[in-house]
């Protein structure tokens, strides 16, 4: 029953994607899919919370999601650094995807299990931040979106990377001084190393491209990653032949 409803409202807003004019790889585009209020939100921050702070799915101790979190910034920052240290066509095409993969992938497990923590608790300014964090990586997914239909050798690919990573870093520096802080007050370090460990987990469940529409909090958020994943890997594996330089 599940499955036939999630099949059901993709191709339901698939129709909508293509009446609006959106690319057909975007599968949920819907703006409304942000809900960071209500009856639905907190459900998902409850179910959120709970499943990080247990572990799940492997429920053991991990390294602190802050220091993993942390560390997934720098990877990116690094990344596109590799990218613009080079004019080599093929490595700055390797450089990109693998940047995109490595945000789409952190940000959706961080939307998941360690965002909800700001509302599970009662977080200094939590329901802001929180807010904030979910708006700002709706922002970064479109922009990812854009850059990952674009050719490297595209004239607009270097400016349409540049305004995705400066978007990041601009929400890198408000989380890990604002969000991540506000977090660690009401979280003990033992709490934070079973989020770590089911952050890392997660991972492997996560799609490896941007789907702007997709839901971002919630059950259905992480049954469309499981859905979506081989799809994206599929696809990932057809670009690597057809247009690999």
């Amino acid at each position: 029953m599940f499955t036939r409803t999630l099949i059901r409202s993709s191709t339901l807003i698939a129709r909508e994607n293509a009446r609006r004019g959106f690319h057909s790889s975007s599968i949920f585009y819907n703006k409304s899919n942000i809900d960071t209020t209500g009856t639905v939100s907190d459900i998902n921050t409850k179910i959120g919370g709970i499943l990080g702070l247990a572990g799940a799915p492997t429920f053991q101790r991990g390294e602190n999601v802050i220091d993993v979190i942390k560390r997934d910034h720098k990877t990116v920052e690094s990344l596109y650094k590799q990218y613009k240290s080079t004019k080599d066509t093929a490595q700055r095409q390797e450089y990109a995807w693998t940047l995109t993969k490595e945000l789409v992938q952190h940000s959706e497990v961080e939307q998941l299990l360690v965002y909800p923590l700001l509302k599970l608790r009662d977080c200094q300014n939590g329901q802001e931040f929180h807010d904030r964090s979910l708006q700002e990586h709706q922002h970064i997914r479109e922009l990812l979106y854009d850059l990952d239909n674009t050719k490297v050798d595209d004239p607009s690919h270097p400016q349409k990377l540049e305004a995705a990573v400066k978007a990041t870093l601009e929400h890198v520096k408000e989380e890990e001084s604002e969000v991540l802080a506000s977090i660690s007050k009401k979280y003990s370090v033992e709490e934070l190393e079973r989020v770590g460990a089911a952050f890392e987990a997660h991972k492997y469940t996560a799609v490896t491209r941007p789907h702007p529409s997709a839901p971002l909090q919630g059950p259905f958020a992480a049954a469309v990653n499981i859905a979506t994943k081989p799809i994206d890997m599929a696809r990932d594996a057809l670009r690597n032949m057809t247009e690999k330089k």
